[in-house]
């Protein structure tokens, strides 16, 4: 079946994509500033070295490892910060996820309207609202994407990455010159490792055993515990991928690239609606903001998204690991990320936020 948006530039949005993921990631900042006041050369620099002292001093004081990656769009100012390391995405991979369901959408192998039916052994723990209706829902495959995306569904994302293959969204990553972005894990196998860590004698072979692990009644260092060492495994994740990489697949997407114009508006329409906003939107005021978090509190929570203001466009992407202290001095530290790069581009930023 054909889908519902328009397909004509299927092809020639993702050969350009191909030919510009490349570029992109090679970048190192072309100035391509509109609708502002020209910046002379020193104070471009100046305002870049100021905020990456910024960004550099958050992470001298954070609990654990930060990277970050930031491209101002129209100015093509651009800092990394370990940005190129490989690290846990959680459920920021949930963002080519998303692609690669709109990508199959355009090659007409479905529609966004075809709808799924709700088993109930597609129901996953975590965070989201499917798991908690009446398995016979009918929702339409946008229906999936908007809750994987704005609630951080992970029964809606089982249910899209079972349908178009998770070695596909990491072989699409791969042709786009994304070669560090991968899938692995199911959201279902993830939660199956933990337990196994857990409680090792437990059942645990089909999708209503693990829906019914009793973890409660475990202690909590216990839990604890079979939580690091599946964060400390580099064999066992949901997703992988480098700030850099993430923050290219973002650029392609504002700049409407990464698969057809129309495609790549209703991606950015879908991250708008975010409703997880404890991080980049904490301090930021008068902004739009599209955006995807991805956490395993408190040990990691990440943010990845675009930030429109003033005539500005910005990517920005947070990825945290091994964080040792609270879940709000997580959340705190990606917040000011955000607050000190609107800010320093002449942005608002809240009263409360204390540089």
């Amino acid at each position: 079946m054909q889908s519902s948006y328009t397909t004509g530039h299927r092809w020639a949005g993702i050969r350009i994509a191909f030919a510009l993921a490349g570029a992109l990631l090679a970048s190192t900042g072309r100035a391509a500033a509109q609708g502002r006041a020209p910046v002379s050369g020193d104070e471009k620099s100046g305002r870049v070295s100021c905020l990456r002292g910024e960004m550099e001093g958050i992470r001298r004081g954070f609990h654990g490892e930060m990277a970050v990656y930031m491209k101002n769009l129209s100015t093509g100012d651009e800092i990394a910060l370990d940005a190129d390391r490989v690290m846990e995405t959680y459920s920021v991979i949930k963002i080519p996820i998303m692609v690669e369901v709109l990508r199959r959408a355009e090659q007409g192998d479905f529609s966004l309207q075809d709808r799924i039916e709700l088993k109930a052994e597609d129901k996953r723990l975590g965070s989201g609202m499917l798991a908690g209706l009446d398995a016979g829902l009918r929702p339409t495959l946008k229906d999936l994407v908007t809750l994987m995306i704005i609630v951080s569904d992970n029964t809606a994302t089982d249910m899209l990455a079972d349908k178009v293959g998770r070695a596909n969204v990491t072989r699409t990553m791969a042709q786009l010159g994304l070669k560090k972005t991968s899938i692995e894990y199911s959201v279902l196998d993830d939660y199956r490792q933990w337990y196994r860590l857990i409680d090792p004698a437990q059942p645990l072979a089909t999708p209503a055993e693990v829906y019914r692990f009793p973890v409660d009644k475990y202690p909590k260092e216990k839990v604890d515990q079979a939580s690091w060492m599946l964060n400390d495994d580099p064999h066992v994740y949901f997703g992988h991928s480098t700030a850099r990489e993430i923050g290219v697949l973002l650029e392609m997407m504002t700049n409407g690239t990464l698969l057809s114009p129309e495609s790549s508006a209703l991606m950015l329409e879908i991250l708008k609606k975010q409703r997880v906003n404890d991080r980049f939107p904490r301090y930021v005021r008068g902004a739009k903001i599209a955006h995807k978090t991805g956490d395993d509190q408190p040990r990691v929570a990440n943010d990845a998204g675009i930030i429109w203001f003033q005539n500005q466009t910005i990517v920005l992407v947070v990825f945290t690991a091994r964080h040792r202290g609270t879940t709000s001095e997580l959340h705190e530290a990606v917040a000011r990320v955000a607050a000190y790069t609107v800010r320093q581009y002449g942005g608002e930023v809240a009263s409360d936020f204390r540089p």
